[in-house]
């Protein structure tokens, strides 16, 4: 028996979390070349009472190897995304065709291009298009691994001080330095990126059959990690093209999965979703899910007082949802959600 287009979009999830990974993983080797040359650098100029010439001449080098590493990381990372947009569509063509269709999937070109021209929507990406995205990243914490290495040379800090300030300490098992910090921000960077990547890519998919697919409705994970917004967009359906896209945030999850013209309906009856504990009706909401979980996990997932006024508060499921975001689909803030529903906060005693 064929896959369902839930069961498909489902599994596919696992696999591009785990395509996150492998692609951050590919990052610790560039990292590791900076921390050495910035090592070779700093032993070579015996930091200390360093004149400003001297100074700013090694500065300028230690940029200029910084600068040269994260080029040749941006160039790996588009690459491999360039890559997973043709796959991308392709899946998405394959999960249509073993529902019954014979899809029309737009070349590898044509996916790549729009997955690099479409402006990510996340916030903190400014709308910038992918590779901007990326290369603001890459400038900012090349300024960071600069500056922290300026800071010791005019604090008169020795060659160890600036080398444990950029690599952190041993203690810390090197998670206090500021190539932690870099290593973090790319993790964020590079999840972020393949989840626009694909959404884009799956979308032009979905386009190009129109005849077939009707719109998408937003499908986040069912667990305490996803954010207010994706709880919120959860089950919402849109035209393609039409409203908020994944990555909605910096590590979103979320993705919008297809829905089929009306004449195509019954094919997705009786679909299941995966949840943390095991397959749930794919009809089931976020919030309806969390009807049923205990209140120590609603408390970690929403907060303690956004969970209160979730049980107490005779709202339902639905409505509590309406309630998270405003008409930008921008997180409401407690007092703006008093200000719609003054009884369900009576109700609640907060």
């Amino acid at each position: 028996m064929m896959p369902s287009l839930a069961e498909s979009s489902t599994r596919h999830a696992v696999f591009l979390e785990r395509l996150k990974s492998g692609e951050v993983r590919k990052f610790d080797a560039f990292l590791r070349d900076i921390d050495r040359r910035l090592r070779e650098v700093l032993t070579r100029e015996g930091v200390g009472a360093v004149e400003r010439a001297r100074a700013e001449r090694m500065l300028a080098e230690i940029d200029a190897i910084i600068t040269a590493i994260l080029l040749r990381y941006r160039g790996q990372l588009q690459a491999d995304l360039a890559d997973l947009a043709g796959y991308e569509g392709e899946f998405a063509g394959k999960a249509l065709a073993e529902a019954g269709f014979r899809p029309n999937v737009p070349t590898a070109g044509q996916l790549q291009a729009a997955a690099f021209a479409a402006p990510l929507q996340a916030k903190g990406a400014n709308g910038k298009r992918l590779l901007a995205f990326v290369d603001a990243w890459a400038a900012s914490d090349r300024e960071a691994l600069v500056g922290a290495v300026r800071v010791g040379v005019a604090q008169g800090q020795t060659t160890a001080q600036i080398v444990t300030a950029v690599r952190g300490t041993k203690a810390m098992n090197y998670t206090d330095g500021a190539l932690a910090i870099t290593k973090r921000h790319a993790e964020s960077i590079v999840r972020t990126a393949v989840q626009h990547v694909g959404d884009t890519a799956r979308l032009e998919t979905y386009k190009a059959n129109a005849d077939i697919v009707k719109g998408e409705q937003w499908s986040s994970v069912l667990d305490s990690r996803t954010s207010d917004q994706c709880m919120a967009l959860d089950g919402r359906v849109f035209d393609l093209d039409k409203g908020p896209r994944p990555p909605i945030h910096i590590n979103c999850r979320s993705a919008r999965v297809p829905v089929l013209a009306d004449e195509f309906a019954f094919l997705t009856k009786g679909e299941m979703r995966s949840s943390k504990d095991g397959p749930v009706p794919a009809t089931l909401t976020y919030f309806q899910w969390l009807k049923s979980q205990p209140a120590s996990f609603q408390d970690e997932a929403l907060g303690p007082v956004r969970a209160k006024l979730f049980r107490d508060g005779g709202l339902s499921a639905e409505r509590f949802a309406a309630l998270q975001l405003d008409r930008n689909f921008q997180p409401l803030t407690l007092a703006e959600m008093k200000k719609l529903e003054p009884l369900a906060f009576n109700r609640a005693g907060i």
